[in-house]
């Protein structure tokens, strides 16, 4: 019904100069106003990042963290693999939340369509695909399995999944879930603990990331995200001042 590419390796984030990243820890950023925000993750656990664009942005030039450009919806899709190729990357992410109105908005169809166009022939060039990244509302799974049913011919990597909630069970139910519906890698590029206490984020975080690391199946995972501390938000890895809070020091880590 439709062909994935698999792979054994934990390690799987391929830097532009060929070789790999050395975890699975990444980070989904994108804050215009604190663009120096970043480099408090560079030196730690984080080896890539991506910020739902296509076109590394420039605060990345002097940090060590590998860039994932992303096709987040049908704009500009026609120039997304000469993008990619110019920045010789070698993992590209696919539409972002295209179930969701309020995001990407695609049906199966027209996504299936756009990439066979527009990004399926990079798997030519070497590069590695993860397919859209469906929300974890109820439209998710379905809209999913729709794409792979109009999207015969293209092939895949891994699946890019998020989750916000409530719970390690939870959590971990749901990533397994799309393991053994869809049998392919996984990559969680946004998931966070959305308790109002920060001592179950904190705990969830901290647990969170010994689960990620000890799976083989799952190749990549982000936080949401490494963003300043705002009223009402227990999940944001930074302080007000752009420092790493104590859930900053947990997700970041160091290189030791």
């Amino acid at each position: 019904m439709f062909n994935f590419t698999f792979t054994t390796s934990c390690v799987v984030v391929a830097l532009a100069s060929g070789s790999f990243a050395a975890t699975k820890r990444g980070l989904a950023f994108a804050d215009s106003d604190n663009t120096g925000d970043i480099a408090v993750a560079d030196g730690t656990q984080v080896s890539w990042v991506y910020n739902w664009g296509s076109t590394a942005p420039s605060y990345l030039k002097n940090t060590d963290m590998t860039y994932i450009p992303m096709q987040w919806g049908e704009d500009n899709a026609n120039n997304f693999m000469a993008e990619v190729q110019a920045q010789n990357a070698k993992t590209i992410l696919g539409f972002n939340e295209p179930d969701l109105s309020s995001q990407s908005d695609i049906t199966p169809m027209t996504a299936a369509s756009l990439w066979m166009q527009y990004i399926q022939p990079l798997k030519a060039h070497g590069v590695r695909l993860g397919s859209p990244a469906v929300s974890s509302a109820p439209s998710g799974i379905p809209w999913l399995s729709q794409f792979f049913g109009n999207c015969t011919e293209c092939t895949f990597d891994f699946i890019p999944i998020h989750w916000y909630g409530d719970g390690l069970d939870n959590f971990k139910d749901y990533v397994e879930l799309f393991y053994d519906k869809f049998s392919s890698p996984v990559w969680v590029t946004e998931f966070a603990s959305t308790s109002s206490n920060v001592n179950e984020v904190e705990d969830f975080c901290t647990n969170a990331i010994a689960y990620l690391d000890g799976q083989n199946w799952i190749e990549g995972y982000a936080w949401f995200a490494l963003y300043r501390q705002e009223a009402g938000s227990y999940y944001n890895l930074l302080d007000v001042s752009g420092q790493p809070n104590t859930l900053g020091d947990i997700y970041l880590g160091s290189t030791s």
